[in-house]
């Protein structure tokens, strides 16, 4: 059986914009589509872990929990510009998910800037497994 692939990509959708995220567990999807809605906002090659948080969400059913988890971090980039270079799932459940993310707060001199998120929508989010993978896809409202 071929190993599951991991990560994210960008998908288009008429004025917004969206990722397809994709990992074996729970942890490494949560932890994939957090890094693929910070790659919207920012090239996260100039992002240095400099500064760690820690995130927590929870909800009723996985599709609920991804949304809820992504805008928490949504949230932490709105109050305090922190952008994420680096997300481990400390711990996950159909319920709650607990996790840290490691970046630092935007800068616009040094940070390559792509889009503002407005919001986490509910429109086309599914979270699913198949093929032995766990996969994701999340519109985001820019």
């Amino acid at each position: 059986m071929a190993e599951p692939r991991r990560g994210f990509r960008e998908i288009d959708h008429t004025a917004d914009v969206g990722i397809e995220a994709e990992g074996a567990t729970p942890a490494e999807l949560f932890a994939a589509a957090a890094q693929g809605f910070y790659s919207l906002i920012a090239d996260p090659a100039g992002v240095a872990a400099k500064e760690e948080i820690s995130v927590a969400a929870s909800a009723s059913g996985w599709d609920e929990l991804l949304q809820a988890w992504l805008s928490e971090l949504l949230a932490e980039f709105n109050l305090r510009g922190f952008v994420g270079k680096d997300c481990a799932i400390t711990r996950i459940e159909a319920a709650r998910v607990h996790g840290t993310v490691k970046g630092e707060p935007l800068d616009l001199t040094r940070h390559r800037f792509h889009t503002e998120i407005k919001a986490v929508t509910y429109h086309e989010l599914k979270v699913w497994q198949e093929g032995g993978a766990w996969r994701a896809r999340v519109i985001f409202d820019v």
